[in-house]
């Protein structure tokens, strides 16, 4: 997910897998029986402790997924653009998580940024 704050985009540094110690955008998997607004509403705030304003959410993109450690697996993701509730201070969950930053352009995204994710920033810069 896409988290608009502080006039950028949230990345975070994961310290589990997958992913592990890559930069990233908050979320990875819904959980059942959840809906779209419950999984973005988890992830804000378990991962980055912020309330979202779900009136403001837009599908960005989907992007498919090919593991190279699990040759049979394949996963399509779908990507939202959220905004985060004004006034409110991030706090980064830190078992899943070492550090994060707001990036405002292509140019700010880190090198070790996983490919899907750059993907999801590329389009939302380009928009």
């Amino acid at each position: 997910m896409l988290i608009e704050y502080q006039g950028g985009i949230i990345l975070v540094r994961r310290t589990i897998a997958p992913y592990k110690d890559t930069w990233a955008l908050p979320g990875l998997r819904m959980c059942k029986p959840e809906g779209i607004d419950d999984t973005l509403t988890r992830i804000g705030l378990d991962e980055v402790g912020l309330q979202l304003d779900l009136k403001s959410k837009k599908i960005l993109d989907q992007y498919v997924g090919r593991f190279k450690t699990e040759h049979g697996r394949q996963d399509i993701s779908t990507a939202y653009v959220v905004k985060a509730l004004v006034g409110q201070e991030l706090k980064l969950n830190k078992s899943h998580f070492s550090g994060f930053q707001i990036v405002h352009s292509l140019s700010e995204i880190p090198p070790k940024t996983g490919a899907m994710y750059k993907h999801y920033l590329k389009k939302y810069f380009e928009m």
